[in-house]
């Protein structure tokens, strides 16, 4: 009999369990609870700045790209996911879902400078992951650029010029470079078959 006891006291401790971990789920459900942001993009934009400046030496020094996501908590208080290593050209930005956080903007860094990399200009791919993803993106080039990339008209246009952030030791302008306040996606694609640009 004590046997089936002890049985009995396994099944009821694991049911316990079970149901605990059902709440506990039921309690983390990501997805969208009513947040909506309400902080101006001006301070979105300040934010994402000064993030991005903070990252860059890092982004410099390990030849990468950094990435993550800024979002707006519940208080109307600005924060930043855990920033994520991508490689020389390239950051895949995590899916970001939490609960009492809406996700207002993306943020990515260019890595170092490289001759053979256009990265002073937002890449075609950053502004269609933008608009895909629904929010604004944010980028900082190896020569202290900023862009800010609208997702609704899927248009990238420079918040302030080479040396606004930090800069690349290694970063050598380009004379024979023209660079727009703003680009589409179609300029972009123009920009980059451009083989007279001669940079």
């Amino acid at each position: 009999m004590p046997k089936a006891n002890s049985t009995q006291l396994i099944f009821v401790a694991i049911a316990i369990v079970w149901v605990l971990m059902i709440a506990r789920a039921y309690m983390d459900v990501k997805g969208t609870d009513g947040l909506v942001a309400v902080v101006p993009q001006s301070e979105v934009q300040s934010f994402a700045r000064q993030e991005l400046d903070a990252l860059q030496t890092r982004s410099f020094e390990g030849d990468l790209e950094l990435c993550g996501i800024i979002f707006e908590t519940s208080d109307q208080e600005l924060g930043v996911s855990r920033p994520t290593s991508g490689d020389q050209a390239s950051c895949d930005i995590s899916f970001f879902d939490e609960p009492g956080m809406v996700p207002i903007a993306s943020f990515h860094t260019h890595g170092k400078h490289s001759p053979q990399y256009d990265g002073e200009v937002p890449s075609m791919v950053d502004i269609e992951s933008d608009v895909a993803n629904g929010m604004d993106g944010y980028i900082a080039t190896p020569g202290g650029r900023l862009w800010h990339i609208e997702h609704e008209v899927g248009v990238a246009r420079m918040v302030c010029g080479e040396g606004c952030l930090t800069q690349d030791p290694s970063y050598r302008r380009c004379a024979g470079d023209v660079i727009a306040q703003s680009y589409t996606v179609e300029q972009l694609a123009q920009r980059f078959s451009d083989s007279s640009r001669g940079c």
